[in-house]
């Protein structure tokens, strides 16, 4: 090779750059080795054989003011006090050690938690646990709680943690650079003391997603999050994220100060509405039936006027809940050109 063209290579030639010591422990530690066993993660909460909190994660609970949050996450943490679980979820590998960590409210609201987690552990409730530990952080400013609470995780070495909540840790949740640290510290502590730890972030108002940047970055980084919304008695719990598979949708209310579970035919969806309303309009395939003729039946079954029923068609034909042929007429979908999530 010339000189030339050995100069024309080593200008495209990467340098040689030295790797501080510290990060290259850390991509020594952090490459994953498959030779390993490497199990997967221990599930401390599911429904069903469907993981809900596992080792290693976080989860969050979003919801509205009077959602029931808190109950919610003492049903949750209570299924892994109780052997046979709570409020419909299971414990499949048995209790640990728990560590309630409340930031807002007065130490009655507390105290309730409190007895209401021994209630649903089957332990006395006028004695301290050394399984259920409670720390009250309200009077406390932000960087103050957020000490406090990395304390008591040295301190407790927890298996299942509900930190209630996480945006009263940092000044300001709408703080792309404090979410981001505080959700960055919630991943560190579940690997460092091996738990889990289960958190409440408020929904905005009219909506399912979760409040600020806060919300946000807890939602990408989540093993899950649920979205708990009241409808009167009942408090419905949606999964707005999984990493699994979704178990089904639950719901609970409360008897006699526990969560109890509860079944809840639930609020039709406007696409359930329109599915059922198709399904009762429509003939059997394969025959099918006139644009007019669907209409009318429309407004009858769903008790409408001929613009609405008009608009549902569109709508069903839009979605493939119907198929229009080539000369106008109307059939349920066939095989080849049903969705996925038709019930019928």
């Amino acid at each position: 090779m010339s000189e030339a063209i050995k100069q024309i290579v080593s200008e495209f030639e990467k340098p040689v750059i030295e790797i501080p010591s510290e990060i290259m422990d850390a991509i020594q530690c952090s490459r994953l080795d498959l030779s390993q066993n490497i199990p997967d993660p221990q599930m401390l909460v599911s429904k069903g054989n469907l993981p809900v909190c596992t080792r290693g994660n976080f989860s969050f609970v979003i919801g509205l003011p009077g959602a029931r949050k808190s109950f919610l996450c003492s049903g949750i943490a209570g299924a892994f006090l109780n052997e046979n679980g709570c409020m419909g979820l299971d414990n499949p590998n048995g209790s640990g050690k728990l560590l309630w960590i409340d930031t807002e409210q007065a130490p009655g609201h507390v105290a309730k938690i409190g007895r209401r987690l021994h209630r649903i552990a089957g332990l006395p409730t006028n004695i301290n646990s050394d399984n259920i530990i409670i720390h009250m952080l309200r009077e406390y400013q932000p960087p103050i709680r957020h000490k406090i609470f990395y304390a008591c995780m040295n301190l407790y070495h927890p298996d299942f943690v509900v930190l209630d909540g996480v945006s009263d840790l940092i000044a300001d949740p709408n703080s792309s650079e404090q979410s981001t640290s505080v959700i960055n510290d919630l991943m560190a502590f579940t690997k460092e003391y091996d738990c889990h730890v289960l958190t409440v972030i408020h929904a905005n108002v009219g909506s399912e997603k979760a409040r600020g940047h806060l919300g946000s970055e807890a939602l990408r980084k989540c093993e899950t999050a649920i979205f708990a919304e009241a409808d009167g008695d009942i408090t419905v719990c949606k999964w707005a994220k999984t990493r699994d598979m979704r178990p089904d949708e639950f719901a609970f209310t409360i008897v006699e100060g526990l969560p109890i579970a509860s079944n809840y035919a639930g609020k039709q969806s406007k696409i359930d509405k329109l599915k059922q309303i198709i399904k009762d309009s429509m003939p059997k395939l394969p025959n099918t039936i006139s644009y007019s003729d669907l209409c009318t039946k429309i407004m009858k079954i769903a008790n409408i006027k001929i613009d609405a029923a008009k608009k549902k068609v569109s709508a069903a034909t839009e979605k493939k809940l119907i198929i229009k042929n080539e000369v106008g007429m109307y059939h349920l979908p066939t095989i080849d050109d049903k969705p996925s999530y038709l019930p019928f």
